[in-house]
């Protein structure tokens, strides 16, 4: 894990927030770049192996055109922008979003240019885990100068091995992804709003062609070992995905509204589709993806998704003035759970076991029946 890569005097390094990471494989190589100098951004690139980053620093401040270059041309490239907290007033508590309503009594916007990220140290440091710690306890609008207490925290993990998380909702993980968790922890809600809910709006960048689309595609399972009382894994894909060589975003649609991860403190979360971004220059402006794309993101796809976090009578964020979520950032296609050999084994007796019994039932009876013949024929004599 590397802090402003290849950053020295006499440019002012502290200024920066860019945090790498790379992932050497025997056919490629896996460029993480994790970027909080301004506006969260995550970009991913599977180039080809032995390849190298650089970062020209200079042109990096400037947000100048092409400040983030690779020795060898990526296959791919894909990157997110977590671009703003949408807080909205859920009068109606229906749990859900009204994206068409722009109303100020309804709706505001916390852009996340706006807040003053803090990296602290990076934990788990090895070869494989590395944690990235951030937060933001301030939040000043360009606008109305309009101050936002509480707390929002990120913590970006990258793994070396396949396997669940530790926590839930026990994503899977691997090599190829990033796992973020969000917390808004005591956030401020508009004093306007009585019923405030919150949703994450994300802006999705990549090198597939302008005129594709991602796609969100929801998966349902029989099982929940994994997360208790969630059924489904949702999926947000870019087009080459399937063919093994695209971006995806992966979450469960659960959020939790305590510090303690348990099915008792949890709620739902809602998905509202992918839309295309009209103004891109402007909206991924002084972001990690404009330093790397710039000029050429006509010709990108750049679209954008929301997710709210909420259910019906749960109480609203007021509640607890606590939520958590939990997603994944990967390079491939989206992995698919499967069933543990506990399942497995779980499954095999409770259906192997009535099995049996109905095959020693049957057993029993043929033989019985057979006896029964043979004294009937035995008292004819």
């Amino acid at each position: 894990m590397f802090h402003n890569p290849g950053c020295e005097h006499p440019i002012n390094c502290s200024s920066f927030k860019v945090g790498y990471v790379k992932a050497e494989g025997p056919n490629d190589t896996l460029h993480y770049l994790w970027d909080f100098t301004q506006k969260p951004s995550i970009l991913v690139a599977a180039a080809p192996a032995g390849s190298n980053l650089t970062i020209s620093w200079s042109q990096f401040k400037a947000g100048n055109n092409k400040s983030i270059m690779f020795s060898e041309e990526p296959v791919y490239s894909f990157g997110i922008v977590l671009d703003r907290i949408w807080e909205y007033n859920d009068v109606n508590d229906s749990g859900l979003m009204d994206r068409k309503n722009k109303n100020s009594s309804y709706v505001r916007a916390l852009d996340m240019e706006n807040f003053n990220w803090t990296l602290s140290d990076f934990a788990n440091e090895s070869m494989d885990t590395v944690d990235l710690k951030v937060e933001s306890s301030s939040f000043t609008s360009k606008n109305s100068n309009a101050l936002i207490s509480g707390s929002i925290r990120f913590v970006l993990s990258a793994f070396s091995f396949r396997d669940h998380f530790g926590e839930l909702p026990h994503l899977l993980h691997s090599a190829n992804s990033t796992q973020v968790d969000l917390v808004l922890d005591k956030l401020k809600t508009n004093s306007s709003f009585s019923n405030s809910r919150f949703a994450l709006e994300v802006l999705i960048a990549s090198s597939d062609k302008v005129n594709s689309t991602a796609s969100i595609v929801s998966q349902k399972s029989l099982d929940d070992e994994y997360s208790p009382g969630v059924f489904t894994l949702v999926h947000l894909q870019t087009p080459m995905a399937e063919l093994g060589k695209g971006g995806y975003l992966q979450w469960r649609p659960v959020a939790y509204v305590a510090k303690e991860r348990d099915i008792s403190y949890s709620t739902e979360t809602s998905s509202y589709g992918v839309t295309n971004v009209k103004n891109r220059n402007a909206r991924l402006n002084h972001t990690l993806l404009y330093a790397y794309y710039c000029s050429h993101l006509d010709n990108l796809l750049v679209q954008s998704t929301i997710v709210s976090f909420g259910l019906k009578e749960d109480g609203f964020y007021k509640k607890t003035n606590y939520t958590s979520w939990t997603f994944v950032v990967g390079y491939g296609t989206p992995p698919n759970e499967d069933f543990s050999l506990l399942v497995i084994f779980v499954i095999s007796i409770g259906l192997g076991l009535p099995a049996l019994l109905i095959i020693i039932s049957g057993i029993v009876v043929a033989v019985r029946r057979i006896s029964q013949k043979k004294d009937d024929l035995f008292l004819n004599r």
